[in-house]
Order: C-alpha cells, then sequence, then structure tokens
C-alpha cells in the first residue's frame, strides 16, 4: 500500500481540526458529527468519494456559514507566514489546504518567485514533511516553457517551504467567469501548449491529476504555463506521490477512473481532464453541469455528454472530435499519449489559423526517441 500523499494529509488534516473546533466550542454536537458521516459513508457507496465532511455539515445546516466561514479563517491564521531566510515576502498570492503562498523576492538572484509555506500543523507531520520533500523533487525534474518551475525548496526558521516561478497573469478558469466561453483558435492555442507540457512531464513519468482551467495561466505573450502540480503522481516509484484509492482532483474535470479512486492512474487520466478542460473553454460550460460534486463525478463514471458541437454548432467539426476521442470512458479508447493530442491539435490550429500559425507555439523541447 502506497503512503498517502502531501495533498491528502493536508486536506484530512483541516477537515479534522474543523469538526474537532466546531465540536469543541459548541457549535457542533458528537450525534450532528456521526450523522455527517453516515451521510459521507452513503455518499462514497455511489462509488466516488465523498465530499468533505465540513461541506455536509454545512449543507445539512448543522452549523451556520457565517460559524463555518470563522473556523476556516482560523485554520488559515495558522498558516501565518514570519520569514524565509534568503527571502523577502511581499502580499499573500492565495491560500490552500496545504498552506500559503507569497509573491516573494529571491535575494541571491534578485528576481521575483512565489513562496508556498505549509501551514503549522502540517510541519509537525514527519511523514507528510517526507512527502511534501519528495514532491518538491519530483516537480525539480521538470523543466518546460509551459510549466511553473520550482526553483527552491528547505526549511527557515522552522518552517518548510516551495519557492516557485512567479507567474503574472490571469488563469484560464478566470478569463472564462469574465467573458464567457473562448474563440475556438484561442482555447486550441492553449491547449496545444498545455499538451506539450504533459507531453515533458509524462516523459519524466509524472502525471499531473488535477488538469483543470484554474490551474493554467496565461502570462503577457500568450504563453500558457500549467500550475499547482500538487496532485501529481511519479510513475517511476513503487509507491504513489498520491494516496492509493483516493479521487483528488476536481469533479468537473476528474476522469473515470480517478473519480473511482482506482489503485493505478496513468498519463491517460490527464488526456480525459484535458479533454474536459478544452470542452469547458470552447463551450463555456463543463461536461456535467450539477452543483453536487458526487452526482457530477458519478455522472463522469457512467454517461456520455453532449458533444462540443451539441452545445455550439458554430464549432469545427475537428475540435469536437478531438476532444470526445480524449474524453472517451475507457483510457484504451483515448489519445494514448501527448504526442498524439499534439499531433491532432498543430494540423487542427493550423487550419484555424489558415496556415499562419502562431510565435507562441512555435519553440518545442526536444523530445525522447520512443
Amino acid at each position: 500500500m502506497s503512503d498517502n500523499s502531501s495533498h491528502s494529509e493536508a486536506r484530512h488534516a483541516r477537515e479534522e481540526l474543523f469538526w474537532k473546533i466546531a465540536v469543541k466550542n459548541g457549535l457542533l454536537t458528537t450525534a450532528q458529527l456521526d450523522e455527517a458521516r453516515a451521510v459521507q459513508l452513503r455518499i462514497e457507496e455511489l462509488g466516488v468519494i465523498a465530499k468533505p465532511l465540513s461541506e455536509i455539515i454545512l449543507e445539512k445546516e448543522m452549523i451556520s456559514q457565517a460559524n463555518h466561514d470563522r473556523i476556516f479563517a482560523k485554520i488559515a491564521n495558522l498558516a501565518t507566514a514570519s520569514r524565509i531566510e534568503g527571502y523577502r515576502l511581499f502580499d499573500k498570492l492565495g491560500q490552500g489546504s496545504m498552506g500559503t503562498v507569497f509573491r516573494a523576492r529571491q535575494l541571491s538572484l534578485d528576481r521575483e518567485v512565489a513562496i508556498k509555506i505549509l501551514a503549522p500543523f502540517l510541519q509537525r507531520n514527519e511523514r507528510f514533511v517526507t512527502r511534501f520533500l519528495k514532491e518538491a523533487k519530483i516537480l525539480a525534474r521538470l523543466n518546460h516553457p509551459n510549466i511553473v518551475r520550482c526553483i527552491d525548496v528547505g526549511q527557515s526558521d522552522g518552517q518548510y517551504y516551495l519557492a516557485m516561478e512567479f507567474c503574472d497573469g490571469p488563469t484560464v478558469g478566470e478569463i472564462i467567469k469574465r467573458g464567457g466561453r473562448m474563440a475556438e483558435e484561442r482555447a486550441t492555442r492553449v491547449i496545444l501548449q498545455v499538451a506539450r507540457a504533459l507531453e515533458h512531464a509524462f516523459e519524466s513519468e509524472v502525471i499531473h491529476r488535477d488538469i483543470k482551467p484554474d490551474n493554467i495561466m496565461i502570462i503577457p505573450g500568450g504563453t500558457a504555463k500549467l500550475c499547482d502540480l500538487g496532485l501529481v503522481k511519479d510513475l517511476g516509484t513503487s509507491g504513489d506521490t498520491t494516496d492509493t484509492g483516493s479521487a483528488l482532483g476536481t469533479p468537473n474535470y476528474i476522469s473515470p477512473e480517478q473519480a473511482r479512486g482506482d489503485d493505478h492512474l496513468d498519463h491517460r487520466s490527464d488526456v480525459y481532464s484535458l479533454g474536459a478542460t478544452y470542452y469547458h473553454m470552447v463551450t463555456g460550460v463543463t461536461p456535467f453541469e450539477n452543483a453536487n460534486p458526487a452526482v457530477t463525478m458519478v455522472a463522469h463514471i457512467n454517461d456520455i455528454p453532449p458533444t462540443p458541437r451539441d452545445r455550439c454548432p458554430d464549432l469545427t467539426p475537428e475540435t469536437s472530435r478531438i476532444i470526445t476521442k480524449m474524453m472517451r470512458k475507457h483510457p484504451d479508447d483515448r489519445y494514448q499519449s501527448a504526442t498524439a493530442i499534439i499531433r491532432d491539435l498543430e494540423k487542427h490550429h493550423s487550419k484555424l489559423t489558415g496556415g499562419k500559425g502562431d510565435p507562441v507555439l512555435r519553440p518545442r523541447t526536444r523530445r525522447r526517441r520512443r
């Protein structure tokens, strides 16, 4: 059995802290906690990974939205950073289950970076820290213009941190929220770049496991950057960097095998999620529109979504065909490599632009011989 991943342990640690704080402060009874766990178990029996207890507790109105937010704010405050030797920290860029991300300057090279600092309650977990450091080594193997680079990892003043390339620009998710569906040519250009990033990752025996619009940034000049490889799995080791039997990922874009919590995922799971992302970009909607994450994951396992052209008849047949092939239910029926996706996308993008192409798409990393 493989070790739990840093991301999974962070999620479980936050959830455990949530209900402990709620019960300790009289905001939640033990009977309500047991009821929420029973609901979670029933969801798991549907064949998917259940939603977090905190979400169930909120949905069942066992706790108010205000108290829910206060508890998570208290947990978030535990992740406040103090000082990292060799870096000057500026504003906070974001916060997640693992800790806080800051914009910073690396003093030795006088360059702007992003630093993820682990939450204190996770830094005391020796196994978590071991997985975190191993994950950083995996990320350091990846050097590609369409992947956010890992620059440094270490410990300073009792805090573990990960320094990454700083990218200034919106995510594809933000672009869709602001303007709706993306132009077919622009979306294809972005997906082609991400496919090239995945080709490099797959050659390094790494899969991402959480491809989605919010994890693709567009920096000035139009270059796409794949980021947040916090769920990566190293295919070259016997132990997963993420935990066995856990879905993780994001319900709207998750592959059927990942939604089931299959033990042995490979790069074709990322192919599916990239297809679901492409689908959202060109149609303006996700493949399965449902507010319930568990229902959405069941749909990815069992149902066939409308084709992109069913949603948007103005799309070219080729865009719809490529997406449909990427999102086949069985991995054997999808594209078997990122290289095959790139081949079709390059031809398709050339037709969409009338053969003009795009300067952003010209650089290619050298592939290994197969």
